[in-house]
């Protein structure tokens, strides 16, 4: 169903109503309860202005940060109600995020929003996850016990200076807890209609003088969603996973840390493939994907007699994914120094060095081929920042990053900001980046055929009787796509009580990827009207094959507003929102060739309809009576246009009671004003679009 204006107003107003605006909230919640209702909303909303370090890997003020970032709580994630990362990013102004099944996401900020999303650089804990099979992130494996995570910072914008290459539009840093901040027990279990089954269990301690740890283990099981017509998907998810996490100082007072992870887990998506044997296209519903892999992760820092520190940052990972379109095996090793200089003057420095180490393996590959199936990448990279306090007012902010890769060799990427302290509770911050997406592996050297079919509507042989495919061939001549972005933005904190904070910005894209022409696969020669290829040479034409490459031949501008208020409208009702709006506009040069030129349009096109113009949320939290908690979360997409999704609004409700000191119940609804809603497809990958539906859970959460 479509929602109606009366219905969006009745979301909006119904938290309004659910309780006198002048009720007194309960007196006996947690401190995240009960020490809160005790302060004044001065200090109320200061606690929700949190310190961030991933703007400028130094800890400062969200306040003061020259950067469009947002902070997501640990509060943030359990009144939400989500249950994944992915889902839990839905809160961000300028992301979107988008289902296509059980376990995949189209996930982006300010545009190019599609499934192998390339241009958004994710960190957990300092390990960057992104797979360089495709230069995107594997959104199914990115998880950890939700409860151990302390906050996650997502930049908009370029962050390449200081995290490197593909961090272009934008980097989202999860940030998990101090060992020391998750001790005692803690169990959160549940079921519901599609939160099959699911719980976690955690305990951490003290060892030593001056140690702590946490173990946890962590299980699900979700249902698959729903087909258009209703029934079943048959896409049902399930993981295991455990961890541990240890930190500790040393005699001198050095800091360190150690923590891992190791997981398994099973889907069964439905894949779109091309049948060589009947010549036709074939929906397969019962290949099992499944995946596992583990990841340690080490953290020294030392504090130096002059009162700088240096700091020594290790990782391994290892990932395995049983896909019947390809076996993929990786291994990670990553080894970064980094150094910050007491202020020297009015300039405090930053600088590091850094190592990176990857070997993949490709096997038993269907529709799926690559002449490099097992390979190593080395990846070099060194970074500086200099923050400059030109007065107390202002700063000035310089950075680089330099990194050789396999790809593309030496890639530079600068950033300078500047900052406008008006006062304590007014900021304005000038932005301007440069940042590269490097080519990827599937970008270069892999070889597809028979996953990806042109949809009915875009086909070109009129009569429709034969299926038409698009084969798509790796190039590796290709060269990194370039951002340079400008930015401005601004904070103010009202009345000590509302806290807003909007940015605009601009970014032009060169040499953009773009799937042009190329010659026929299979030996056979193009059509007459020379652009495409038949299948096979069989005397019984079984399919018609689109056949290109990759090139670097497309520009793009695009421009937008982020907006966010945060209001605590009493000491017992809190009121988020935020709004985006984004503009992207492809163009091309002519090349002369009819057949190049008219591939090039087709991805203009593409470019301008991958992402929605607007979005929209509002988050409702009160604390009520007795222990109760209410939550309501209304959010607006607009239409998707290349993945054939109208605009939607969503609700979300979560009604909790607190039962003493340390039992939780919550109740959950998900998705409220529609029984079912597609919210992604596309063509490139074979996956098969199935629809996300209305649900609920029930959950327990008890800590000791």
């Amino acid at each position: 169903m479509k929602l109606t204006n009366q219905s969006l107003l009745l979301a909006t107003v119904i938290p309004l109503l659910a309780f006198p605006v002048g009720l007194k909230a309960d007196s006996s919640a947690q401190i995240s309860d009960d020490e809160l209702l005790d302060l004044s909303l001065e200090e109320l909303i200061s606690l929700d202005v949190p310190d961030v370090t991933s703007v400028s890997k130094r800890k400062q003020r969200l306040m003061d940060s020259p950067a469009a970032v947002y902070v997501i709580t640990d509060e943030d994630i359990r009144r939400s109600g989500v249950t994944s990362i992915p889902e839990a990013l839905r809160m961000v102004p300028g992301v979107q995020v988008a289902r296509l099944n059980s376990n995949t996401w189209s996930i982006s900020t300010r545009g190019f929003n599609y499934i192998f999303a390339n241009k958004l650089l994710v960190l957990i804990d300092g390990r960057t996850v992104y797979s360089p099979l495709f230069s995107g992130v594997n959104w199914d494996v990115q998880d950890t016990m939700l409860e151990d995570i302390a906050r996650i910072e997502v930049i908009r914008g370029p962050g390449a200076a200081l995290w490197g290459a593909n961090a272009v539009n934008g980097v989202i840093n999860i940030i998990t807890k101090h060992a020391a901040d998750t001790q005692g027990g803690l169990l959160s279990t549940g079921f519901g209609s599609e939160e099959k089954a699911f719980g976690s269990y955690r305990y951490g301690a003290e060892f030593g003088d001056d140690g702590y740890y946490r173990a946890f283990v962590k299980s699900f099981s979700r249902d698959g969603l729903a087909n258009a017509d209703g029934s079943d998907a048959n896409d049902d998810w399930q993981i295991n996973r455990a961890g541990l996490r240890a930190d500790w100082r040393t005699r001198n007072g050095s800091e360190v840390s150690l923590q891992g992870e190791i997981y398994e887990g099973t889907t069964s998506p439905t894949l779109k493939v091309f049948n060589d044997d009947t010549k036709e296209q074939e929906l397969l519903t019962n290949q099992s994907r499944d995946q596992k892999g583990g990841h340690l992760i080490g953290n020294y820092k030392r504090y130096l007699n002059d009162g700088s520190h240096i700091s020594v940052k290790g990782y391994y990972d290892r990932y395995e994914n049983y896909d019947y379109r390809v076996t993929e095996k990786r291994d990670v090793a990553d080894l970064e120094f980094q150094h910050q200089m007491l202020p020297l003057g009015n300039h405090d420095i930053i600088w590091g060095l850094g190592y990176r180490f990857t070997h993949y393996n490709l096997t038993e590959m269907n529709h799926v081929s690559t002449g490099d199936p097992d390979r190593t990448d080395q990846l070099y990279s060194a970074f500086i920042q200099d923050h400059i306090s030109l007065t107390p007012q202002w700063a000035l902010t310089l950075s680089s990053r330099f990194e050789h890769n396999d790809f593309t060799g030496f890639e530079v990427q600068p950033n300078a900001s500047l900052t406008w302290k008006i006062s304590d509770q007014q900021t304005l911050w000038f932005k301007a980046a440069s940042a590269v997406k490097t080519p990827s592996i599937s970008e270069t050297s892999v070889t597809s055929r028979g996953i990806a079919f042109i949809r009915e509507e875009e086909r070109l042989l009129s009569d429709g009787s034969i299926p038409e495919l698009l084969a798509i061939t790796g190039n590796e001549n290709l060269e990194s796509e370039n951002l340079f972005a400008l930015e401005v933005g601004y904070r103010e904190q009202f009345n000590n009580r509302l806290l807003f904070d909007i940015t605009a910005f601009f970014n032009q894209y060169r040499d953009l990827l773009a799937y042009v022409d190329y010659s026929c696969l299979d030996g056979t020669t193009p059509i007459p009207s020379g652009f495409g290829c038949f299948y096979t040479q069989q005397p019984t034409i079984p399919a018609f094959e689109l056949s290109s490459t990759f090139a670097n031949g497309l520009t793009a501008n695009t421009y937008g507003v982020e907006l966010t208020t945060d209001w605590q409208a009493t000491p017992w009702w809190k009121l988020q929102f935020n709004y985006s709006f984004l503009s992207v506009d492809a163009f091309s040069e002519s090349t002369g060739n009819p057949l190049t030129d008219g591939y090039l349009k087709g991805n203009e096109e593409l470019l301008e309809t991958l992402s929605a113009d607007h979005t929209a949320n509002i988050r409702s939290h009160m604390n009520l009576p007795n222990q109760w908690y209410l939550d309501f979360w209304v959010r607006y997409m607009d239409n998707l246009k290349n993945a054939r999704v109208g605009a939607y609004t969503a609700l979300d409700v979560r009604v909790a009671k607190k039962i003493g000191k340390n039992l939780e119940l919550s109740l959950t609804g998900q998705n409220l004003f529609e029984k079912q809603r597609l919210e992604f497809s596309e063509i490139f990958s074979g996956l098969g679009e199935t629809e996300v539906q209305q649900a609920w859970y029930l959950q327990l959460r008890w800590q000791h």
